[in-house]
Protein backbone atom coordinates (compact mmCIF):
# COMPACT_ATOMS: atom_id res chain seq x y z
CA UNK A 1 0.00 0.00 0.00
CA UNK A 2 2.80 2.37 0.95
CA UNK A 3 4.65 1.83 -2.35
CA UNK A 4 1.42 2.45 -4.25
CA UNK A 5 0.83 5.75 -2.45
CA UNK A 6 4.44 6.74 -3.05
CA UNK A 7 4.05 6.02 -6.76
CA UNK A 8 0.86 8.09 -6.90
CA UNK A 9 2.63 10.94 -5.10
CA UNK A 10 5.52 10.90 -7.56
CA UNK A 11 3.11 10.85 -10.49
CA UNK A 12 1.05 13.79 -9.27
CA UNK A 13 4.04 15.96 -8.41
CA UNK A 14 5.89 15.10 -11.61
CA UNK A 15 2.81 15.96 -13.63
CA UNK A 16 2.61 19.49 -12.24
CA UNK A 17 4.74 21.12 -14.98
CA UNK A 18 2.62 19.47 -17.66
CA UNK A 19 -0.63 20.41 -15.93
CA UNK A 20 0.74 23.94 -15.85
CA UNK A 21 1.29 23.78 -19.59
CA UNK A 22 -2.34 22.89 -20.13
CA UNK A 23 -3.40 25.69 -17.82
CA UNK A 24 -1.69 28.31 -20.01
CA UNK A 25 -3.13 27.01 -23.26
CA UNK A 26 -6.01 29.50 -23.30
CA UNK A 27 -4.51 32.18 -21.04
CA UNK A 28 -5.55 35.19 -23.11
CA UNK A 29 -4.82 37.55 -20.20
CA UNK A 30 -1.15 36.49 -20.20
CA UNK A 31 -0.81 36.23 -23.99
CA UNK A 32 -3.47 38.33 -25.75
CA UNK A 33 -4.30 37.51 -29.37
CA UNK A 34 -2.38 39.44 -32.05
CA UNK A 35 -3.83 42.58 -33.54
CA UNK A 36 -5.87 42.14 -36.71
CA UNK A 37 -3.71 42.17 -39.83
CA UNK A 38 -0.47 41.42 -37.97
CA UNK A 39 2.24 39.72 -40.08
CA UNK A 40 2.42 35.96 -39.55
CA UNK A 41 5.49 33.91 -38.65
CA UNK A 42 5.18 30.13 -39.14
CA UNK A 43 7.50 27.61 -37.49
CA UNK A 44 7.88 23.84 -37.60
CA UNK A 45 9.26 22.58 -34.31
CA UNK A 46 9.38 19.56 -31.98
CA UNK A 47 9.53 21.88 -28.96
CA UNK A 48 7.09 21.19 -26.14
CA UNK A 49 4.17 23.49 -25.59
CA UNK A 50 5.55 25.68 -22.80
CA UNK A 51 8.65 26.45 -24.90
CA UNK A 52 6.47 27.52 -27.82
CA UNK A 53 4.31 29.65 -25.53
CA UNK A 54 7.28 31.45 -23.99
CA UNK A 55 8.88 32.22 -27.34
CA UNK A 56 5.60 33.50 -28.75
CA UNK A 57 5.00 35.73 -25.75
CA UNK A 58 8.54 37.11 -25.51
CA UNK A 59 9.07 37.60 -29.26
CA UNK A 60 5.84 39.58 -29.59
CA UNK A 61 6.91 41.80 -26.68
CA UNK A 62 10.35 42.25 -28.26
CA UNK A 63 8.87 43.18 -31.65
CA UNK A 64 6.51 45.70 -30.06
CA UNK A 65 9.38 47.27 -28.10
CA UNK A 66 11.89 47.25 -30.99
CA UNK A 67 9.68 47.77 -34.02
CA UNK A 68 6.33 48.92 -32.57
CA UNK A 69 4.74 46.02 -34.41
CA UNK A 70 2.60 43.12 -33.27
CA UNK A 71 3.04 39.70 -34.91
CA UNK A 72 1.16 36.42 -35.09
CA UNK A 73 3.30 33.38 -34.25
CA UNK A 74 2.01 30.06 -35.59
CA UNK A 75 3.63 26.78 -34.49
CA UNK A 76 3.06 23.69 -36.62
CA UNK A 77 3.36 20.66 -34.35
CA UNK A 78 3.61 17.45 -36.40
CA UNK A 79 5.42 15.43 -33.73
CA UNK A 80 9.10 14.80 -33.06
CA UNK A 81 12.17 15.76 -35.05
CA UNK A 82 11.95 12.96 -37.60
CA UNK A 83 8.30 13.80 -38.32
CA UNK A 84 9.24 17.46 -38.69
CA UNK A 85 11.80 16.55 -41.35
CA UNK A 86 9.30 14.35 -43.20
CA UNK A 87 6.78 17.19 -43.15
CA UNK A 88 9.27 19.62 -44.69
CA UNK A 89 10.25 17.05 -47.32
CA UNK A 90 6.63 16.46 -48.33
CA UNK A 91 5.95 20.19 -48.51
CA UNK A 92 8.92 20.83 -50.81
CA UNK A 93 7.86 17.85 -52.92
CA UNK A 94 4.53 19.61 -53.45
CA UNK A 95 6.15 23.00 -54.13
CA UNK A 96 9.89 23.06 -54.80
CA UNK A 97 10.07 26.85 -54.38
CA UNK A 98 8.59 27.07 -50.89
CA UNK A 99 7.36 24.75 -48.17
CA UNK A 100 5.08 27.48 -46.83
CA UNK A 101 6.93 27.66 -43.50
CA UNK A 102 9.40 30.30 -42.31
CA UNK A 103 11.58 28.47 -39.80
CA UNK A 104 12.55 25.06 -38.49
CA UNK A 105 13.41 25.33 -34.81
CA UNK A 106 14.80 22.65 -32.49
CA UNK A 107 15.98 19.07 -32.86
CA UNK A 108 19.72 19.50 -32.32
CA UNK A 109 22.27 19.90 -35.12
CA UNK A 110 22.06 16.70 -37.17
CA UNK A 111 18.67 17.51 -38.81
CA UNK A 112 20.05 20.85 -40.00
CA UNK A 113 23.00 19.20 -41.71
CA UNK A 114 20.50 17.03 -43.56
CA UNK A 115 18.45 20.13 -44.39
CA UNK A 116 21.56 21.75 -45.88
CA UNK A 117 22.15 18.71 -48.10
CA UNK A 118 18.53 19.01 -49.25
CA UNK A 119 18.99 22.74 -49.98
CA UNK A 120 16.25 23.67 -47.52
CA UNK A 121 18.06 26.40 -45.57
CA UNK A 122 19.10 29.89 -46.67
CA UNK A 123 21.54 32.50 -45.30
CA UNK A 124 21.92 34.88 -43.73
CA UNK A 125 20.00 34.14 -40.56
CA UNK A 126 20.46 37.15 -38.23
CA UNK A 127 22.59 40.27 -38.75
CA UNK A 128 26.24 39.49 -37.86
CA UNK A 129 26.00 41.66 -34.74
CA UNK A 130 23.26 39.39 -33.33
CA UNK A 131 25.69 36.49 -32.94
CA UNK A 132 28.55 38.62 -31.60
CA UNK A 133 30.00 37.20 -28.41
CA UNK A 134 28.71 33.67 -28.99
CA UNK A 135 31.63 31.20 -29.21
CA UNK A 136 32.03 29.03 -32.30
CA UNK A 137 32.17 25.79 -30.30
CA UNK A 138 31.10 24.33 -26.96
CA UNK A 139 32.76 21.24 -25.48
CA UNK A 140 33.96 20.29 -28.97
CA UNK A 141 30.62 20.78 -30.75
CA UNK A 142 29.91 23.62 -33.22
CA UNK A 143 27.47 26.26 -32.01
CA UNK A 144 26.65 27.64 -35.47
CA UNK A 145 27.15 27.00 -39.16
CA UNK A 146 30.06 29.00 -40.63
CA UNK A 147 27.81 30.09 -43.51
CA UNK A 148 25.02 31.21 -41.21
CA UNK A 149 22.62 28.51 -42.40
CA UNK A 150 21.77 27.55 -38.82
CA UNK A 151 22.49 28.89 -35.34
CA UNK A 152 22.43 27.21 -31.97
CA UNK A 153 19.89 28.86 -29.66
CA UNK A 154 20.10 26.65 -26.56
CA UNK A 155 22.56 24.02 -25.35
CA UNK A 156 21.48 20.51 -24.39
CA UNK A 157 23.02 17.72 -22.36
CA UNK A 158 22.05 14.06 -22.74
CA UNK A 159 22.23 11.65 -19.84
CA UNK A 160 20.50 9.44 -17.28
CA UNK A 161 17.67 10.41 -14.94
CA UNK A 162 17.12 8.11 -11.97
CA UNK A 163 14.90 7.70 -8.91
CA UNK A 164 17.01 7.38 -5.75
CA UNK A 165 14.38 5.97 -3.32
CA UNK A 166 13.25 3.37 -5.85
CA UNK A 167 16.81 2.23 -6.59
CA UNK A 168 17.45 1.90 -2.87
CA UNK A 169 14.27 -0.15 -2.39
CA UNK A 170 15.23 -2.43 -5.29
CA UNK A 171 18.80 -2.81 -4.05
CA UNK A 172 20.19 -1.37 -7.29
CA UNK A 173 23.20 0.96 -7.52
CA UNK A 174 22.85 4.50 -8.80
CA UNK A 175 23.90 4.49 -12.47
CA UNK A 176 27.18 6.16 -13.32
CA UNK A 177 27.35 5.55 -17.07
CA UNK A 178 25.31 4.21 -19.98
CA UNK A 179 26.64 0.68 -19.32
CA UNK A 180 24.71 0.52 -16.06
CA UNK A 181 21.39 0.74 -17.91
CA UNK A 182 22.34 -2.49 -19.72
CA UNK A 183 23.12 -4.52 -16.60
CA UNK A 184 20.96 -7.65 -16.11
CA UNK A 185 19.76 -6.54 -12.67
CA UNK A 186 18.09 -3.49 -14.30
CA UNK A 187 15.78 -5.75 -16.33
CA UNK A 188 12.35 -4.09 -16.70
CA UNK A 189 13.39 -1.02 -14.66
CA UNK A 190 14.78 1.09 -17.55
CA UNK A 191 12.90 3.58 -19.72
CA UNK A 192 13.43 4.96 -23.21
CA UNK A 193 11.50 6.90 -25.79
CA UNK A 194 11.32 5.85 -29.43
CA UNK A 195 14.23 7.30 -31.46
CA UNK A 196 12.02 7.27 -34.56
CA UNK A 197 9.76 9.92 -33.06
CA UNK A 198 11.98 11.72 -30.54
CA UNK A 199 15.09 13.59 -31.65
CA UNK A 200 16.46 13.74 -28.09
CA UNK A 201 16.16 9.95 -27.67
CA UNK A 202 17.75 9.44 -31.09
CA UNK A 203 20.68 11.58 -29.93
CA UNK A 204 21.18 9.44 -26.82
CA UNK A 205 21.45 6.36 -29.03
CA UNK A 206 23.74 8.01 -31.58
CA UNK A 207 25.97 9.34 -28.80
CA UNK A 208 26.37 5.79 -27.45
CA UNK A 209 27.23 4.49 -30.94
CA UNK A 210 29.94 7.11 -31.35
CA UNK A 211 31.20 7.12 -27.75
CA UNK A 212 31.84 3.36 -27.66
CA UNK A 213 32.30 2.72 -31.37
CA UNK A 214 29.71 0.92 -33.46
CA UNK A 215 30.88 -2.62 -32.66
CA UNK A 216 30.56 -2.06 -28.90
CA UNK A 217 27.89 0.64 -29.01
CA UNK A 218 25.19 -1.40 -30.74
CA UNK A 219 25.40 -4.33 -28.25
CA UNK A 220 25.14 -1.84 -25.37
CA UNK A 221 22.06 -0.23 -26.95
CA UNK A 222 20.58 -3.70 -27.44
CA UNK A 223 21.08 -4.57 -23.75
CA UNK A 224 19.57 -1.25 -22.67
CA UNK A 225 16.55 -1.80 -24.92
CA UNK A 226 16.18 -5.35 -23.59
CA UNK A 227 15.92 -3.82 -20.11
CA UNK A 228 13.34 -1.24 -21.18
CA UNK A 229 9.86 -1.85 -19.80
CA UNK A 230 8.13 -0.07 -22.68
CA UNK A 231 8.93 2.61 -25.24
CA UNK A 232 7.17 5.95 -25.04
CA UNK A 233 6.78 8.01 -28.19
CA UNK A 234 8.18 11.27 -26.84
CA UNK A 235 11.35 12.22 -25.02
CA UNK A 236 9.25 13.48 -22.12
CA UNK A 237 7.87 10.04 -21.27
CA UNK A 238 10.90 8.74 -19.39
CA UNK A 239 11.17 11.68 -16.93
CA UNK A 240 7.51 11.29 -16.01
CA UNK A 241 7.90 7.52 -15.55
CA UNK A 242 11.04 7.92 -13.42
CA UNK A 243 9.32 10.54 -11.27
CA UNK A 244 6.23 8.37 -10.77
CA UNK A 245 8.32 5.32 -9.83
CA UNK A 246 7.19 3.22 -12.79
CA UNK A 247 10.85 2.81 -13.76
CA UNK A 248 14.09 3.39 -11.89
CA UNK A 249 16.21 5.08 -14.57
CA UNK A 250 16.23 6.07 -18.20
CA UNK A 251 17.66 8.22 -20.97
CA UNK A 252 16.72 11.89 -20.94
CA UNK A 253 17.66 15.30 -22.26
CA UNK A 254 18.56 17.76 -19.51
CA UNK A 255 15.57 20.11 -19.92
CA UNK A 256 13.01 17.31 -19.39
CA UNK A 257 15.03 15.88 -16.50
CA UNK A 258 15.43 19.22 -14.72
CA UNK A 259 11.71 19.97 -15.13
CA UNK A 260 10.65 16.92 -13.10
CA UNK A 261 13.55 17.31 -10.65
CA UNK A 262 12.34 20.83 -9.94
CA UNK A 263 8.76 19.61 -9.50
CA UNK A 264 9.51 16.62 -7.26
CA UNK A 265 12.25 18.24 -5.16
CA UNK A 266 13.77 16.73 -2.04
CA UNK A 267 16.72 15.17 -3.86
CA UNK A 268 14.59 12.18 -4.84
CA UNK A 269 15.58 12.37 -8.50
CA UNK A 270 19.05 12.88 -9.96
CA UNK A 271 20.39 13.53 -13.46
CA UNK A 272 23.80 12.40 -14.62
CA UNK A 273 25.84 13.29 -17.70
CA UNK A 274 27.95 10.14 -18.30
CA UNK A 275 31.59 11.24 -18.04
CA UNK A 276 33.50 10.91 -21.33
CA UNK A 277 30.44 9.34 -22.97
CA UNK A 278 28.16 12.24 -23.81
CA UNK A 279 28.17 15.66 -25.46
CA UNK A 280 26.80 19.16 -25.09
CA UNK A 281 24.85 19.80 -28.26
CA UNK A 282 23.21 23.01 -29.54
CA UNK A 283 19.51 23.13 -30.34
CA UNK A 284 19.43 24.94 -33.66
CA UNK A 285 17.22 27.21 -35.73
CA UNK A 286 17.26 27.87 -39.48
CA UNK A 287 15.32 29.85 -42.09
CA UNK A 288 13.67 27.71 -44.75
CA UNK A 289 14.11 28.43 -48.43
CA UNK A 290 11.15 30.35 -49.86
CA UNK A 291 10.03 31.48 -46.39
CA UNK A 292 6.72 33.38 -46.76
CA UNK A 293 7.97 36.04 -44.34
CA UNK A 294 11.76 35.93 -44.54
CA UNK A 295 12.35 39.29 -42.86
CA UNK A 296 10.23 38.37 -39.86
CA UNK A 297 12.05 35.02 -39.71
CA UNK A 298 15.40 36.84 -39.53
CA UNK A 299 14.04 39.02 -36.74
CA UNK A 300 12.96 35.93 -34.81
CA UNK A 301 16.46 34.45 -35.08
CA UNK A 302 17.94 37.78 -33.99
CA UNK A 303 15.61 37.80 -30.99
CA UNK A 304 16.46 34.20 -30.11
CA UNK A 305 20.16 35.07 -29.89
CA UNK A 306 19.63 38.37 -28.06
CA UNK A 307 20.04 38.60 -24.26
CA UNK A 308 16.26 39.02 -23.95
CA UNK A 309 15.60 35.88 -25.99
CA UNK A 310 18.31 33.93 -24.20
CA UNK A 311 17.08 34.75 -20.71
CA UNK A 312 13.73 33.04 -21.24
CA UNK A 313 15.65 29.76 -21.43
CA UNK A 314 16.57 29.82 -17.76
CA UNK A 315 14.76 32.57 -15.85
CA UNK A 316 12.16 31.18 -13.44
CA UNK A 317 8.44 31.51 -13.95
CA UNK A 318 7.15 34.84 -12.73
CA UNK A 319 10.22 36.77 -13.91
CA UNK A 320 9.68 39.41 -16.61
CA UNK A 321 6.31 37.93 -17.49
CA UNK A 322 7.61 34.37 -17.83
CA UNK A 323 4.87 31.77 -17.40
CA UNK A 324 6.97 28.56 -17.26
CA UNK A 325 10.51 27.65 -16.21
CA UNK A 326 12.23 26.04 -19.20
CA UNK A 327 15.42 24.74 -17.48
CA UNK A 328 17.61 25.29 -20.54
CA UNK A 329 21.20 26.44 -21.08
CA UNK A 330 21.79 29.61 -23.16
CA UNK A 331 24.43 29.93 -25.88
CA UNK A 332 25.48 33.39 -24.63
CA UNK A 333 28.32 32.72 -22.16
CA UNK A 334 27.99 36.04 -20.30
CA UNK A 335 24.51 35.08 -19.09
CA UNK A 336 25.85 32.29 -16.85
CA UNK A 337 26.87 34.99 -14.37
CA UNK A 338 23.27 36.17 -13.98
CA UNK A 339 20.87 35.14 -11.18
CA UNK A 340 18.90 32.01 -11.99
CA UNK A 341 21.32 30.86 -14.70
CA UNK A 342 22.40 27.19 -14.76
CA UNK A 343 25.10 26.52 -12.17
CA UNK A 344 27.29 24.59 -14.61
CA UNK A 345 28.72 26.60 -17.51
CA UNK A 346 29.03 24.25 -20.52
CA UNK A 347 31.74 26.47 -22.00
CA UNK A 348 33.95 25.41 -19.10
CA UNK A 349 33.38 21.71 -19.80
CA UNK A 350 36.04 19.75 -21.70
CA UNK A 351 35.12 17.88 -24.86
CA UNK A 352 34.05 14.48 -23.53
CA UNK A 353 34.21 12.83 -26.95
CA UNK A 354 34.69 13.73 -30.58
CA UNK A 355 31.18 13.58 -32.00
CA UNK A 356 30.79 13.42 -35.79
CA UNK A 357 27.64 15.41 -36.58
CA UNK A 358 27.89 14.69 -40.29
CA UNK A 359 28.00 10.93 -39.70
CA UNK A 360 25.06 11.10 -37.31
CA UNK A 361 23.06 13.22 -39.74
CA UNK A 362 23.64 10.99 -42.78
CA UNK A 363 22.61 7.77 -41.08
CA UNK A 364 19.73 9.29 -39.08
CA UNK A 365 16.91 7.53 -40.97
CA UNK A 366 18.72 4.22 -41.51
CA UNK A 367 19.63 3.94 -37.84
CA UNK A 368 16.09 4.81 -36.76
CA UNK A 369 14.70 2.01 -38.92
CA UNK A 370 17.38 -0.47 -37.85
CA UNK A 371 16.74 0.20 -34.16
CA UNK A 372 13.00 0.33 -34.81
CA UNK A 373 12.83 -3.10 -36.40
CA UNK A 374 15.39 -4.94 -34.27
CA UNK A 375 14.88 -3.38 -30.84
CA UNK A 376 11.44 -1.74 -30.64
CA UNK A 377 9.01 -3.50 -32.98
CA UNK A 378 10.53 -6.83 -31.89
CA UNK A 379 10.74 -5.73 -28.26
CA UNK A 380 8.68 -8.56 -26.79
CA UNK A 381 10.90 -11.16 -28.43
CA UNK A 382 14.05 -9.30 -27.35
CA UNK A 383 12.87 -9.07 -23.73
CA UNK A 384 11.82 -12.72 -23.65
CA UNK A 385 15.22 -13.84 -24.99
CA UNK A 386 17.13 -11.53 -22.62
CA UNK A 387 15.15 -12.84 -19.64
CA UNK A 388 16.09 -16.42 -20.55
CA UNK A 389 19.74 -15.47 -21.13
CA UNK A 390 19.80 -13.84 -17.67
CA UNK A 391 18.15 -16.91 -16.12
CA UNK A 392 20.89 -19.08 -17.63
CA UNK A 393 23.55 -16.94 -15.98
CA UNK A 394 24.18 -14.27 -18.65
CA UNK A 395 26.80 -16.39 -20.33
CA UNK A 396 29.04 -14.11 -22.41
CA UNK A 397 28.61 -16.12 -25.60
CA UNK A 398 24.79 -15.90 -25.32
CA UNK A 399 24.84 -12.19 -24.53
CA UNK A 400 27.09 -11.66 -27.56
CA UNK A 401 24.74 -13.65 -29.79
CA UNK A 402 21.68 -11.78 -28.58
CA UNK A 403 23.19 -8.31 -28.97
CA UNK A 404 25.41 -8.71 -32.03
CA UNK A 405 25.05 -5.88 -34.59
CA UNK A 406 22.73 -7.00 -37.42
CA UNK A 407 25.10 -5.46 -39.98
CA UNK A 408 28.43 -3.70 -40.03
CA UNK A 409 28.81 0.05 -39.72
CA UNK A 410 30.01 0.20 -43.32
CA UNK A 411 26.91 -1.70 -44.47
CA UNK A 412 24.66 0.69 -42.57
CA UNK A 413 26.43 3.68 -44.12
CA UNK A 414 26.04 2.18 -47.59
CA UNK A 415 22.28 1.86 -47.07
CA UNK A 416 21.90 5.64 -46.84
CA UNK A 417 22.30 5.79 -50.63
CA UNK A 418 19.26 3.57 -51.27
CA UNK A 419 17.05 4.49 -48.30
CA UNK A 420 14.88 6.90 -50.28
CA UNK A 421 13.69 4.02 -52.45
CA UNK A 422 10.55 2.96 -50.51
CA UNK A 423 10.36 -0.47 -52.12
CA UNK A 424 13.97 -1.31 -51.35
CA UNK A 425 13.65 0.07 -47.82
CA UNK A 426 10.57 -2.04 -47.05
CA UNK A 427 12.20 -5.15 -48.50
CA UNK A 428 15.28 -4.74 -46.31
CA UNK A 429 13.21 -4.00 -43.22
CA UNK A 430 11.09 -7.13 -43.75
CA UNK A 431 14.28 -9.17 -43.94
CA UNK A 432 15.53 -7.56 -40.72
CA UNK A 433 12.25 -8.45 -39.00
CA UNK A 434 12.63 -12.12 -39.99
CA UNK A 435 16.23 -12.18 -38.78
CA UNK A 436 15.35 -10.56 -35.45
CA UNK A 437 12.46 -12.95 -34.88
CA UNK A 438 14.65 -15.99 -35.58
CA UNK A 439 17.48 -14.80 -33.34
CA UNK A 440 15.29 -13.96 -30.36
CA UNK A 441 13.20 -17.10 -30.54
CA UNK A 442 16.33 -19.22 -30.77
CA UNK A 443 17.78 -17.66 -27.64
CA UNK A 444 14.48 -17.93 -25.83
CA UNK A 445 14.68 -21.69 -26.55
CA UNK A 446 11.71 -21.56 -28.90
CA UNK A 447 11.55 -22.79 -32.44
CA UNK A 448 11.67 -19.89 -34.94
CA UNK A 449 8.45 -19.33 -36.84
CA UNK A 450 8.73 -20.12 -40.57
Amino acid sequence: MRSTLTGIFFFIVAALPYIGMLGTRGDSAAVPPPASGSPRLTLLSPHRREVRLEYSRAFRAWMQARHTQDVEVVWLDVGGTSKMLKEIESRYAANSNSCGVDLMFGGGIDPYLGAIRQNWLVPPAPPPAAAAGIPATVAGSPVSDPRGLWHGVALSGFGILYNRPLLERLGLPEPRDWEDLGRPEFFSWVGSGDPRSSGSVHMCYEIILQAYGYEAGWPLIARICANVRSFGESGGTVPREVASGDIAAGMAIDQYAQTVIGAVGGGRLAFLLPPAHTIINPDAIGILRGAPNGELARQFVEFSLSPEGQRILFQPAGTNGQLSSLYRMPVRPELYAEPGAPAANPYHMPAALTYDNEKGSRRWNVFNDLAGVWLIDAHQGLRRAWKQVIARGSRPEEVARLCAPPLTEAEMTALTAVWKDPRKRQEIMRDWARQADARYQSLAQEEPRP
